[in-house]
């Protein structure tokens, strides 16, 4: 059996994107004017995210001793945080721990991976269990049961979940059939029904035509690039959802295209259109490193009633990509941008820089720092501690947790 250059991929369990545009007219639909962004490029603030600022050291004992490059997941009553081997369950408000949340294993309840997703129907964390489980788990760290995952043709990789269905999306650099996109499947990982990739699959390639390997993370986004004998080129994005909720809307984007759909019934409706003017990245052009400079690949989305967060990449194929920040205004219909490296200037508390890491159905934003982080800060700002707003600061210590930022959304 022919090995291709997906299976060389696959070896290094990265993911792939799927990756086309298709061609509809973008009346009625929301335009985020990107182009005009990038031309007008301006400074960006908490502010522009929500009116206040909340400041949380997590909790630090024995039973919560958080481990090396942990993730944060912001529920609208609890702080997720979660490492290679371990998640743990704190309380929003104050920081106080609540749970430890299943374990890595072989036991019947042991989950491969700690990386949790979020059943916001049953309030539920969900835990893979490799080949084609998901172990359950309540908002009390609990064990409340398995769900199963169809594995036909492969497992898929984002999840949505929904009053009737599970949604799982296809986005795997080793799936033989990527002309399908999305399934949906119930609690015994029984296949109801499927929905086809918006684009074709890139032409074959084998194994031999590849000339190189890079990885690469650019903002929240992880690349894997592949470089062909023949300078064509393919990223293909890991750790990026692709699947999310606004309100009781199911909302879908594939990479390299730059429309946001919405799900209804079986079908795929736009809703949301990124103007990216001279800076589009056709999908029919993906595979092409010429003119990247004058291309943006939209990738991280983070959508609530009032804004949306958004990420972009800026020549993707070069050896100095640059990742971009933006916001859109659902009420003032506005779009702002400027360099990720700079994050959102804290103007409501003179707290370091903001960089959203994670949102909630409330509107809310976090990001979390280590407390070396925030204790190195300290020492450069020591006036800081002044601002009845960060005075939770001087309690952490080199052994403490980290502490999580949140903004409060505008009313």
């Amino acid at each position: 059996m022919k090995k291709f250059w997906m299976y060389a991929v696959c070896t290094i369990c990265l993911m792939a994107a799927c990756t086309e545009s298709q061609h509809f007219t973008t009346e009625g639909l929301c335009l985020v004017d990107v182009a005009s962004a990038m031309e007008n490029q301006t400074e960006l603030k908490i502010s522009d995210l929500g009116n206040d600022v909340c400041y949380i050291p997590l909790e630090t004992t024995d039973s919560c001793l958080i481990g090396n490059d942990p993730k944060l997941l912001l529920l609208d009553k609890h702080i997720v945080v979660y490492t290679r081997k371990d998640c743990f369950l704190f309380n929003k408000t104050n920081g106080k721990f609540i749970s430890k949340v299943g374990y890595g294993g072989d036991s019947p309840e042991a989950y491969s991976d700690a990386k949790p997703i979020y059943n916001d129907v049953e309030k539920m964390l969900c835990f893979k269990r490799e080949p084609n489980i998901f172990q359950r788990y309540d908002l009390q760290g609990k064990y409340q049961g398995k769900m199963m995952i169809p594995t036909h043709p492969v497992v898929p990789n984002d999840f949505i979940f929904t009053d009737s269905f599970a949604i799982g999306h296809y986005n795997s650099i080793g799936q033989e059939f990527s002309s399908r996109s999305l399934v949906f499947f119930n609690t015994r990982g029984e296949q109801k029904d499927t929905l086809s990739s918006l684009l074709p699959v890139l032409p074959e390639k084998h194994i031999g035509d590849v000339k190189r390997f890079s990885v690469r993370k650019q903002g929240l986004t992880n690349f894997v690039l592949v470089e062909f004998k023949d300078d064509s080129y393919s990223a293909n994005i890991t750790d990026l959802s692709f699947l999310w909720k606004q309100g009781s809307k199911v909302r879908f984007k594939e990479a390299f295209i730059d429309t946001i759909y919405t799900l209804e019934r079986n079908r795929l409706v736009p809703d949301i259109a990124f103007s990216t003017g001279k800076w589009h990245w056709g999908a029919e052009a993906r595979t092409d490193s010429k003119d990247n400079h004058n291309r943006l690949l939209m990738t991280t989305v983070f959508e609530t009633n009032l804004t949306l967060f958004f990420q972009s990449v800026r020549e993707v194929y070069s050896d100095q990509p640059e990742t971009y920040n933006g916001v859109y205004d659902r009420k003032a219909g506005t779009t702002r941008m400027y360099p990720e490296k700079a994050g959102f200037i804290d103007d409501l508390n003179g707290f370091m820089a903001f960089c959203p890491q994670t949102y909630n159905s409330l509107g809310e934003y976090g990001m979390m720092k280590s407390s070396n982080e925030v204790l190195i800060w300290l020492e450069e700002h020591p006036e800081a501690v002044q601002n009845k707003k960060l005075s939770a600061l001087k309690k952490l210590n080199e052994d403490s947790n980290p502490m999580v930022v949140i903004t409060v959304p505008r009313e």
